[in-house]
């Protein structure tokens, strides 16, 4: 059974390029969810020339995944991985830093990087690429 559950989800285009995306996890992710995200973020792609996509997860309060959630992830990120330019992964303990790492492999494009603190990731984030 899921805890309390939700996700929260804020876009910014910065221009018809990029798009800026911040995730708020907290509790357990349902499927319902995910596929919520899902569906705002691939219609605001679409409304985008070669979108590059600078990610903030914050998962300081995930709990955990409802399988079918997990499963929804591993296909979007399959589909949509080499749109995104830099994500960066927030969390406090060893199970968002093991999901950080396991992301890595899928966006092989991507620049990817696991932190404690939202503001070291919000300044990695707004660094230009190399």
């Amino acid at each position: 059974m899921l805890e309390a559950h939700g996700m929260s989800v804020e876009m910014n285009t910065q221009d018809n390029h990029t798009l800026w995306l911040t995730i708020k996890i907290y509790g357990d992710i349902a499927y319902e969810d995910f596929r919520d995200m899902e569906l705002q973020l691939e219609r605001a792609l679409a409304e985008m020339e070669n979108p590059r996509i600078r990610a903030l997860v914050d998962m300081i309060d995930f709990n955990d995944w409802e399988a079918k959630a997990f499963w929804e992830d591993i296909r979007f990120t399959r589909k949509h991985g080499d749109e995104f330019s830099k994500l960066a992964i927030v969390g406090v303990n060893l199970k968002e830093k093991l999901m950080a790492m396991v992301v890595d492999w899928f966006l092989l494009s991507s620049q990817v990087q696991y932190f404690e603190h939202l503001q070291d990731a919000r300044a990695w984030l707004e660094q230009d690429e190399p």
